[in-house]
């Protein structure tokens, strides 16, 4: 009973958030419910884009408040060396969510552990040993993860659903990043906007996708959605540009400013 309803609860922000002309990443919502699914005293979401500062932001409100800059520090300095799971991902290149239990030993020793529950202890100030990650972009030197810590290892139930969040996660990612580009684009007083034209959010992702020349099974898989969803985006895409294909549905977009003009001399 307890898993349908946390399951439950996450099934219904999904379906708000992905209806909303996210241009970052909602943390505010996502992180206290993180907490509060898996008995964690604390959750963080960290970012950093390549060459960019970090950004770490954490739930309690007040989580690292008076150690933020020790915190941000020791991930900067200490991060890549100590904690466990960044050692595993930058030495595999890989980004499935993860639980530092489940880092094989040849990627971090006890040596690492015990300065991992060091850090927990005198940087963090939270006991938060039994940490699990979930990547939701690892590209080109980008990071973006949610991580959520507690005392105790996570049962292979709650990693089912974290992994299942994660999938979820990772599709909203590409979602917000899209509509990132396309409202920087459409923004400072071009007309008509996405929204003028009736798009919603996840057409508007869909289209910019299929500007690139990704096919409907290639959009599906970076949104982690079927394919059979996406042929229905892209179906009320050409009905709310008045087109009947990709090729027309591209060109009106781009006449209309919703995409950046061919540039000169490339068909």
């Amino acid at each position: 009973m307890e898993t349908i309803q946390r399951e439950g609860e996450w099934l219904d922000l999904v379906a708000d958030l992905i209806t909303r002309p996210l241009t970052c990443w909602p943390v505010d919502r996502i992180l206290p419910l993180l907490g509060r699914s898996f008995g964690a005293p604390a959750s963080t979401y960290y970012a950093q884009e390549p060459g960019g500062p970090i950004e770490q932001r954490g739930w309690p409100p007040d989580l690292y408040v008076d150690r933020l800059d020790d915190a941000l520090r020791w991930g900067r300095e200490r991060a890549p060396f100590d904690h466990p799971l960044l050692r595993y991902y930058l030495a595999t290149g890989r980004g499935e969510a993860m639980q530092i239990a489940e880092v094989p030993e040849r990627f971090a020793d006890r040596h690492v552990h015990e300065r991992w529950r060091a850090a927990c202890e005198d940087v963090f100030g939270v006991d938060v040993v039994a940490q699990v990650s979930l990547p939701v972009c690892l590209d080109e030197g980008t990071n973006r993860s949610f991580l959520v810590g507690r005392v105790d290892a996570y049962s292979p139930e709650e990693m089912d659903l974290l992994r299942r969040l994660q999938r979820v996660f990772v599709g909203l990612d590409r979602q917000i990043a899209a509509h990132a580009r396309w409202s920087a684009r459409t923004g400072a007083g071009a007309v008509p906007t996405a929204e003028a034209v009736g798009l919603t959010p996840r057409e508007s992702v869909v289209l910019d996708m299929l500007a690139t020349g990704a096919t409907a099974r290639a959009i599906a898989r970076r949104l982690t959605v079927g394919e059979r969803t996406v042929q229905k985006h892209l179906q009320r895409v050409y009905a709310k540009l008045g087109v009947a294909d990709r090729l027309a549905a591209v060109q009106r977009a781009q006449l209309l400013g919703l995409l950046p003009a061919p540039l000169a001399g490339r068909t």
